[in-house]
């Protein structure tokens, strides 16, 4: 049975509210720099049980698994349930991306890992039968370095931190040296659509007077029906 939009909805809280949990507990003992994102990975699988036992399905999760056909990193949650006579269906997956890093040297790159991480969801969304999410846990430092620029990424980056439904053109955004960057990191690893559509749908926040604050987010990532995995003629243009 397929995921009701109010599900889909309250797993993308229930993976905010853990990732930011962790936040906290991470900034009360001051170990937070020194997380990890296994504790991480750990955290959606507490989230996608929680979920599912109280929707009452079996789901069987599993962590780091790599679709067939990718030569990349692994896919940090996918989440299965078993159909008729036994098979086995996807119901979804997870990518999850932690920045604590402040440095604006290094800015260029958590973009590109970032976009990374939207393509490969976009990529993997038409195995699954209900939603591909990116999650972050940042520390708003390292948001606001990363995300506040005024150069070539920017267009990509108004994406990211917009609300609502956004459209990501990747013939469009290959001005952008972050998109670009992730298309050349991921070529021939994993299939590149030419459009995919994001969607903010939770995000949590920690602010204190001392300064110290974090939160996360998860976006809803798709590629929508009438677009295509590019060719290697179509993304050897985008890469020019």
């Amino acid at each position: 049975m397929a995921l009701t939009h109010a599900q889909v909805q309250e797993l993308a809280d229930r993976i905010c509210s853990i990732l930011i949990s962790h936040a906290a507990h991470g900034l009360a003992t001051s170990a937070l720099e020194g997380m990890g994102e296994i504790t991480l990975r750990d955290s959606l699988v507490v989230a996608a049980a929680a979920t599912g036992a109280q929707i009452k399905q079996a789901w069987i999760l599993k962590r780091e698994v790599l679709p067939a056909g990718w030569t990349d990193a692994a896919v940090d949650l996918v989440i299965y349930r078993t159909g008729n006579q036994g098979a086995v269906k996807e119901v979804g997956g997870v990518e999850l991306k932690w920045w604590r890093q402040n440095d604006k040297g290094n800015a260029s790159n958590r973009r590109r890992d970032l976009i990374k991480d939207f393509i490969r969801a976009a990529s993997l969304y038409p195995a699954v039968d209900d939603f591909t999410f990116v999650a972050l846990l940042s520390t708003e430092v390292s948001w606001t370095s990363t995300t506040a620029t005024q150069g070539a990424d920017s267009a990509a980056m108004a994406l990211l931190t917009g609300s609502g439904s956004k459209v990501w053109n990747l013939n469009t955004l290959s001005g952008s040296p972050a998109v670009k960057g992730a298309i050349r990191f991921l070529n021939g690893k994993v299939p590149i659509p030419n459009i995919f559509h994001s969607k903010l749908l939770s995000t949590l926040e920690l602010h204190f007077a001392s300064g110290r604050s974090a939160f996360a987010k998860v976006w809803l990532v798709k590629k929508p029906q009438n677009t295509h995995f590019c060719s290697p003629q179509e993304i050897g243009a985008i890469l020019q």
